[in-house]
């Protein structure tokens, strides 16, 4: 992986969701190099971000986190995590938080054959590996309820608002 600036341009930095701001985030992946790169997106746009290579260790930090009264608002989980299966996972997590807090499952394959069984077991979305910044935002923003496009307009209505308005001299 090789990363290239733009000639004369600088990389705009990612926005923030506000309404993922300051809140809780795990990742569970058996890849280390996965869950440091997801978590540092993460807090890229705002989210507190933690991480565990073991599918039993989110479950248990799942209900830890609620126990100290700061439950995880996302979570992120890698479909084939060795120790136990990541639908698994998922059925177990989403015993313990309900049914608003997003799902996501992270894959390098194709999830097709799973979709069923996997929305079944409480799964919001899917993403695939190598995970973007980009497919971050977008799944998230469509986990919550909000589309890109949603975003954007609510970012040029308050634009219009705030600027002044002009008279016309005929």
């Amino acid at each position: 992986s090789l990363r290239f600036p733009v000639s004369g341009e600088r990389a705009a930095a990612p926005a923030r969701i506000p309404q993922l701001e300051g809140l809780r985030a795990l990742v569970a992946d058996d890849d280390t190099d996965t869950c440091l790169n997801v978590s540092k997106m993460l807090r890229t746009i705002g989210m507190r971000a933690d991480w565990t290579t073991s599918g039993r260790e989110a479950v248990v930090r799942a209900q830890d986190a609620l126990d100290q009264g700061d439950g995880f608002r996302v979570f992120i989980i890698d479909w084939m995590i060795p120790d136990m299966n990541g639908l698994e996972v998922v059925r177990r997590v989403r015993r313990l938080i309900g049914a608003a807090t997003p799902i996501i499952i992270l894959t390098a394959y194709d999830w097709s054959d799973i979709e069923v069984e996997a929305k079944a077991a409480g799964v919001t979305a899917f993403c695939s590996k190598p995970m973007f910044m980009s497919d971050l935002r977008e799944t998230l923003m469509n986990a919550i309820g909000q589309t890109q496009t949603d975003a954007a307009q609510e970012l040029l209505s308050l634009y219009t608002h705030l600027t002044l308005p002009t008279k016309r001299i005929v």
